[in-house]
C-alpha cells in the first residue's frame, strides 16, 4: 500500500463532520497517541489516517520498541514527553522488537494502564497469542488495501480515545444514561 494510494483514497472521500477538539476522556486533556514503528512510511499512514478522525491529539512517533521506552520513561531527548493514553505498536522492529517493548510496558505498574495496540502485518495465531500473553490490548493487521487500512486506524483511534473506558478516564456521571 503507498501513500499515493492512500492520498487517492482520502481524496475520494467527503469529509463528514467538523473537525472536533482532541478527544478525551471524562475532564482530562487530549490524549498522546505514541506510534511505535520502524517503517516511516507506516506511521505516515497511521498519522495521516488519525488525522482524518478530525481531532487534535498530539501524535508522537518513535522508530522501536527502546525509543518507545525511552519515551514513556522520559528518558534523553524524551525527558519531557507527555505520558500517551493510547500506543500503535508494530510487532517486527530492529533491535528491541515490539513484544519484547511490549513485555517492558505491562510488567511497569507505571505504564501498564495505557492501552497498546499491536498493528502488524504479520496474522500468524502464534504471533497473536504472544501479544495477548504480554497484555496486548488490541492486535490488528494492517491491511494492504489503502482503504480499509484508513477504516481499519479510524476505527480503531474512536474506539480507544472515545467509547473504552477506565476508572481513570471515563465520561463524568452527568453525561451517563441513569
Amino acid at each position: 500500500m503507498s501513500r499515493e494510494t492512500l492520498m487517492q483514497s482520502k481524496q475520494d472521500q467527503k469529509p463528514t463532520t467538523a473537525p472536533r477538539a482532541g478527544l478525551r476522556r471524562g475532564h482530562k486533556e487530549a490524549i498522546t497517541i505514541l506510534l511505535v514503528d520502524d517503517d516511516e512510511d507506516c506511521r505516515m499512514l497511521i498519522r495521516d489516517a488519525i488525522s482524518e478522525c478530525k481531532v487534535s491529539n498530539s501524535v508522537f512517533e518513535v522508530a522501536n520498541g527502546q525509543e518507545a521506552l525511552d519515551f514513556l520513561r522520559r528518558r534523553g531527548e524524551w525527558a519531557h514527553a507527555p505520558r500517551p493514553g493510547l500506543i500503535y505498536m508494530d510487532i517486527e522492529m530492529p533491535g528491541m522488537n515490539g513484544l519484547e517493548a511490549l513485555r517492558a510496558i505491562k510488567s511497569d505498574a507505571s505504564l501498564r494502564d495505557i492501552p497498546v495496540v499491536m498493528m502488524t502485518g504479520v496474522s500468524e495465531e502464534a504471533q497473536m497469542r504472544a501479544a495477548a500473553d504480554a497484555g496486548a490490548n488490541s492486535y490488528t493487521i494492517k491491511p494492504a488495501n489503502a482503504e480499509q487500512f484508513l477504516r481499519t486506524v479510524l476505527t480503531s483511534t474512536n474506539y480507544w480515545l472515545t467509547i473504552h473506558q477506565t476508572p481513570k478516564h471515563h465520561l463524568p456521571p452527568e453525561q451517563c444514561r441513569m
